[in-house]
């Protein structure tokens, strides 16, 4: 949908429910229509109060702020109106605003789509507006904040910048072929691009991490039947999300449920028992249990009484190993130590971590730990471990990472574009056939920001992930 920058619109900045709402007015019209509504002319920057009646009649007693333009959120004139949240003051409000001359209702996310119009925003600075209403937990809050306030704009700028200055010596050199002068120096343009190589492989290698740490660490809770992998996924969810039962085989696919530990979350599996069986739908769950393995960055491996050899123990371990992910965290849990003497629990975790000091760092590994899911006994303990086992995903002060699948898919591009170019150069290619890969590149990074964008197309699929009021 192709927007009239012209329309001053008006939409909730606020959601429903609570005491408060704010209702905003953006466009050259907003502070004329303020007017006629409150009677008053408002001034910039000044919170002033007023009584708000419509038809003579009095709705509200509001505040109202008027932001003029370009000092806005929008980059446009802008009035917010802050009254009380009552559906029918709101309604009220907006139904006699979007009936002025030359204002309407604003669509979803039509308010950051005009910063990104005026811009106050670039195009990834506008798509963490959404992440950060969505955010839930502080990791969610910290990526999405760090992409608000423009540092993986930064980056990316500063990339596009460099390549479109070798672009422009290339576009040249073709310009003046027949006097086969070199304005770009090669032996720069190779070291240069090797750099901007190497930031784009960080970005886009950080996408898996910056993905988990968004929609939840994938953690594998696995084990025997009747070990207590569901009492211990309840324990740790606080509530009965999965059936617990003495019967081997009760649990045959695998059960999710999630967990916000310190600010950081955790999608928990539940999987199905692992031994042999011939039950059909038991094997499929089991065969999923395998996969979770392969998958999850960490790995709660639950062993309870009776309990295996030595010798078992040592094989059922090789086997996990063997599975498992290099980046990927095991935790050996040992459930029910009720029902073993302190003498037994001792002896089993000294062993155990002498086990686990020979696995070679394959993955890694923390010192097992004794739990009783049931009585909840040592959870507290193996969250603190769960937390302290992922800490190392996290960026630094110093690294971006990406989250976002759109913006991995066009750094991909533009890395593959960017291989295409040194191929070119270290084979001796002339400008004019290496310059569309380097155009390619400079695109691909520009799609991020919306250096680029023109097609209203995709920025209305882009908004459109917006709700109502930004």
């Amino acid at each position: 949908m192709i927007h009239d920058l012209s329309e001053t619109i008006c939409a909730p900045a606020t959601a429903l429910g609570g005491g408060l709402a704010v209702i905003r007015i953006s466009g050259s019209l907003a502070p004329q229509i303020a007017e006629r509504l409150l009677g008053k002319r408002l001034a910039p920057r000044e919170a002033t109060t007023a009584r708000l009646r419509i038809d003579e009649q009095l709705i509200d007693l509001v505040v109202a702020t008027y932001f003029a333009a370009p000092h806005s959120y929008t980059g446009e004139e802008v009035i917010e109106l802050s009254c009380h949240a009552s559906p029918y003051i709101v309604r009220s409000i907006l139904e006699w605003v979007a009936q002025q001359e030359g204002c309407r209702m604003a669509d979803p996310g039509e308010f950051t789509r005009r910063a990104l119009a005026h811009g106050k925003l670039d195009l990834a600075e506008a798509e963490a507006v959404a992440d950060l209403i969505a955010a839930t937990t502080a990791t969610q809050h910290k990526m999405a904040m760090e992409q608000h306030t423009g540092r993986l704009s930064h980056l990316l700028n500063e990339l596009r910048a460099t390549l479109l200055r070798f672009a422009g010596l290339l576009e040249l050199e073709l310009d003046f072929s027949e006097e086969d002068v070199a304005f770009a120096d090669r032996s720069t343009l190779v070291a240069t691009l090797a750099t901007i190589q190497h930031q784009l492989r960080l970005l886009t290698q950080s996408f898996t991490t910056g993905q988990e740490l968004q929609q939840g660490i994938p953690t594998a809770i696995i084990g025997a039947p009747n070990v207590g992998k569901s009492s211990l996924l309840n324990a740790l969810l606080q509530h009965e999300r999965a059936i617990v039962s003495d019967i081997p085989g009760t649990t045959r696919d695998t059960v999710e449920g999630r967990l916000t530990i310190r600010g950081t979350l955790f999608r928990l599996i539940d999987t199905a028992g692992l031994r042999q069986t011939t039950d059909l739908v038991e094997q499929l769950g089991i065969e999923r249990s395998y996969q979770q393995i392969s998958s999850a960055r960490l790995i709660l491996w639950v062993i309870a009484p009776p309990l295996p050899t030595w010798d078992e123990l040592e094989a059922q371990l090789n086997e996990i190993l063997s599975l498992t992910s290099p980046d990927s965290t095991l935790i050996i849990l040992l459930n029910k130590r009720d029902l073993l003497t302190e003498s037994e629990v001792t002896d089993w975790l000294n062993h155990c971590s002498s086990l686990l000091q020979r696995t070679n760092g394959k993955p890694h590994t923390t010192s097992p730990l004794a739990i009783s899911a049931r009585a909840t006994q040592g959870i507290e303990v193996l969250e603190e471990l769960m937390v302290t086992s992922t800490q190392t995903l996290h960026s630094d002060e110093e690294t971006v990472m990406l989250y976002n699948l759109r913006h991995y898919e066009a750094l991909t591009k533009a890395r593959h574009a960017l291989e295409l170019v040194s191929e070119g150069l270290h084979n001796g290619l002339t400008s004019d056939l290496i310059t569309p890969y380097l155009r390619e590149a400079i695109e691909e990074i520009g799609l991020v920001t919306g250096a680029s964008i023109t097609s209203d197309e995709v920025l209305g699929f882009i908004f459109s992930h917006f709700c109502i009021g930004k």
